[in-house]
């Protein structure tokens, strides 16, 4: 349990020694896999000021109570294709709900849609689920090391044990720096 937290602490490290870094969400895909279990209303990015765009995501679910949730968090970098990248960590939300624990990645991606989603209580979830006008804290990235690039955030949500529907969240960080160009 120990090396994941060096891990981080580490790439955090790394990270600052980058310097400033600047996030842009570019694009968010929400696929259902079983539709009588939940429906996936609103998935769309929207322009909320000028540079600053935020996701939201409404997933109708369609049969209640949920008693067992997992996620399933991975990160993809573009290179030819999406490749996997640092991590790809499952955790029990209902267990995390309980007992939250900082040494876990999970806490920080988690951490960061908190004041934007309603999903903030353990177990059983008797709601639809709304993530609203989610923004990028680019302060959020000094803590994880993503080097300057395109990605994807894959997150797959696994209901009573059965894998029910996937997040796609593309991001770019840092792409549109030319360090020739310097603001004056």
């Amino acid at each position: 349990m120990r090396f994941p937290v060096i891990s981080v602490l580490l790439a955090g490290a790394l990270m600052a020694a980058f310097g400033d870094i600047r996030t842009r969400q570019t694009n968010i895909k929400c696929v259902t896999r079983d539709p009588s279990y939940a429906k996936a209303l609103v998935c769309r990015l929207n322009v909320l000021g000028r540079g600053i765009i935020g996701a939201n995501v409404h997933v109708k679910l369609l049969k209640l109570p949920v008693r067992k949730v997992s996620i399933n968090f991975s990160i993809f970098q573009k290179l030819s294709g999406y490749h996997p990248f640092l991590f790809n960590v499952t955790a029990d939300l209902c267990h995390y709900m309980k007992h939250p624990n900082p040494l876990n990645v999970f806490y920080y991606f988690y951490g960061a849609m908190l004041p934007f989603i309603n999903v903030n209580h353990t177990c059983p979830i008797n709601h639809d689920v709304i993530l609203k006008d989610f923004v990028l804290d680019d302060q959020m990235f000094a803590k994880v090391p993503l080097p300057k690039g395109s990605y994807m955030f894959e997150i797959k949500i696994i209901s009573e044990g059965v894998w029910r529907g996937t997040i796609y969240s593309y991001l770019d960080i840092n792409v549109d720096d030319n360090p020739r160009i310097k603001s004056g």
